[in-house]
């Protein structure tokens, strides 16, 4: 199996947000799969980034409501998901020794 990741820089994440700074988009069996996929979702992705940063032309503003349903109205529009902040994409293989074992929390 192979993973796309959408991989953000450290300074797009609160500090609150415990899943820094990545999000898993898309799981398939073949790499060629995610790079096809990735064709079509790399300029959407974009496309709702530079739109959401219109719309928040003002960065020194505190985030709000109004943020979070902005991000959701534009990411559903462009059918992205994760963050709106500069990314880069990374397609991993993923290795699955044993059986899956839930994470403990620390």
């Amino acid at each position: 199996m192979f993973v796309l990741l959408q991989v953000y820089p450290p300074e797009a994440a609160d500090h609150e947000d415990s899943t820094c700074c990545l999000d898993v988009i898309a799981v398939a069996p073949s790499e060629a799969e995610l790079e096809q996929f990735l064709v079509d979702y790399e300029p959407r992705y974009r496309a709702a980034c530079q739109e959401f940063d219109a719309w928040d032309a003002d960065l020194s503003a505190d985030w709000t409501e109004e943020h979070d349903r902005m991000l959701e109205h534009v990411a559903a529009k462009h059918g992205v998901h994760g963050a709106l902040a500069p990314a880069r994409f990374q397609i991993l293989e993923s290795h699955v020794a044993g059986p899956l074992v839930p994470a403990q929390a620390a």
